[in-house]
């Protein structure tokens, strides 16, 4: 698994590309050709066309957000973590309530059950159902 540090430094780099496609698109958009383009000669003279200056702008804001929305995940865990190591319990990611055994209700799922007939029983329940029917006939 990925150290907690290491997850945050990743989640601020995309946050930080997001941020910087955002404010800069065509800035930004220059440098990836230059990057990505190595072996090509005159990589600084291409000029991104408008659609592609605006599609970067929007992929930065989805990066922001993401990388945003991750570090404040990464955050909440940590401190629902320290929270746990102060109490002894173990967060596994889902908030629950916990509810004492003998608080239920008549209706509850754990009380009811259910009888499962085999084809026998069903049957013999469809024969005892016809000869009634002709009794009741006669």
């Amino acid at each position: 698994m990925i150290p907690a540090g290491l997850r945050k430094v990743a989640y601020a780099s995309i946050a930080l590309k997001g941020l910087f496609a955002t404010v800069a698109p065509r800035l930004s958009a220059r440098i990836a050709a230059t990057l990505s383009l190595p072996g090509f000669e005159n990589t600084g003279e291409l000029e991104p066309t408008d659609w592609y200056v605006r599609a970067v702008r929007a992929t930065g804001v989805g990066m922001l957000a993401a990388g945003g929305t991750a570090l404040l995940l990464e955050s909440r865990a940590e401190s629902a973590s320290e929270d746990d190591d102060s109490t002894g319990a173990n967060f596994d990611g889902i908030d629950r309530i916990d509810t004492p055994e003998d608080d239920t209700d008549a209706g509850d799922a754990a009380d009811v059950t259910v009888d499962i007939g085999t084809e026998d029983d069903a049957d013999t329940d469809a024969a005892e159902t016809r000869d009634d029917t002709e009794s009741a006939d006669e």
